[in-house]
């Protein structure tokens, strides 16, 4: 295995490929753009009622995004409010004008993977017999705002250490997340309060009628590699999933480096 990886400045990298911590680098900067943007969504978005997590995933999660490219985020929030909380999110996102759709892309914000908090293990969404991708994207993870959900989650998807077994949780500055405050914990909780009973579920009922209509156009998650999950715990939107790509070019690579 020897001489298969280099080093320089701090990064590791295949023999041969020194050239790619230049590409690394440049990407910082749009990076660290997308994560101010991404912020300031939050800052916002902590206001409303059940979200328990907002974490910056795929590229933009470990610095790595082209300034053309969108910033993805993963939301937690509280099992029996998922549709409700969607709808709020989206509308809010909308209302800011960082919502991504149609052709405007670049530096706005992809609202494609929910989970609800009593369904944190996503083993059950990986591809068999292993799923590379989901392994990485998890590690990526850029928990922006964080009610607790995030060491939950980790907790929950303990099979990441079979495949990481040296990694560790994230834990991002200052300039990249979003605290709560008392008013912000406070008006929040009330929220909770008003909606949490009859009135609540059914606001969580209309919210889901509403989304479903719009949600019919798109596949179900059997026998689509669950590029699209529609249930009452998980809303993963991704008709691009290109894990079995990932998968197969991982494959191929090792079997070129000689690593089984």
């Amino acid at each position: 295995m020897k001489g298969l990886a280099e080093s320089n400045n701090g990064f590791y990298f295949l023999a041969g490929r020194r050239e790619i911590i230049a590409t690394r680098l440049d990407r910082y900067r749009p990076a660290e753009k997308k994560f101010r943007i991404a912020r300031k969504a939050a800052w916002w978005l902590r206001r409303l009622p059940f979200l328990k997590m907002i974490a910056v995933c795929n590229n933009a999660g470990y610095n790595n995004a082209a300034p053309s490219s969108d910033i993805d985020f993963f939301i937690i929030i509280r099992q029996g409010r998922l549709y409700l909380t969607r709808l709020l999110v989206t509308l809010a996102v909308s209302l800011l004008g960082r919502r991504r759709h149609g052709k405007k892309i670049a530096d706005r914000v992809c609202l494609s993977f929910y989970i609800a908090d009593r369904h944190l293990n996503l083993a059950d969404i990986a591809l068999k017999p292993e799923d590379i991708y989901l392994v990485y994207w998890f590690a990526t993870l850029a928990p922006i705002y964080d009610q607790g959900a995030y060491q939950e989650f980790l907790a929950a998807n303990a099979w990441l250490k079979d495949y990481l077994p040296n990694f560790y949780p994230a834990a991002l500055t200052g300039r990249r997340k979003i605290e709560d405050d008392f008013l912000i914990k406070f008006g929040r909780n009330f929220k909770e309060k008003i909606l949490a009973g009859i009135f609540g579920d059914g606001l969580e009922r209309l919210a889901k009628l509403l989304q479903l209509n719009k949600m019919k156009k798109h596949p179900s998650f059997a026998g689509n590699d669950f590029k699209v999950v529609i249930s009452d715990s998980r809303l993963k939107f991704h008709e691009n999933d290109r894990r079995r790509e990932y998968l197969a070019a991982w494959e191929e690579r090792l079997g070129r480096l000689g690593i089984s």
